[in-house]
């Protein structure tokens, strides 16, 4: 019997980045998927993550990815669990709060 190829933390399936097939020009392409689902505290792991994702040319659409696709867990876009949780709950700007002007 051959090992499962999914990734898994702490017995869950974690969802699989639209890098792998979706975006070839991700910086995240080829790396380990765990970079990118780090063990809660591992501020090396994370950080490592977000430099990567600081260079990555599909960083915008894998942010928007993440966003409108709600995902839980992990980095993408080079935001955090947190970060996205944050957003998700405050909302897109208002027309007023981002200076346009109706």
């Amino acid at each position: 019997m051959t090992q499962s190829r999914t990734p898994l933390m702490n017995d869950r399936v974690l969802p699989v980045r639209p890098a792998v097939g979706g975006w070839p020009a991700a910086a995240c392409r080829g790396a380990d998927m765990k970079t990118f689902f780090p063990a809660p505290g591992d501020l090396a792991t994370v950080r490592r993550a977000l430099m990567i994702c600081d260079r990555c040319p599909v960083r915008i659409p894998c942010r928007r990815y993440a966003l409108d696709n709600r995902e839980r867990y992990g980095i993408w876009g080079g935001l955090t669990e947190e970060t996205r949780e944050t957003l998700v709950r405050i909302g897109p700007p208002s027309a007023e709060s981002s200076g346009s002007v109706g």
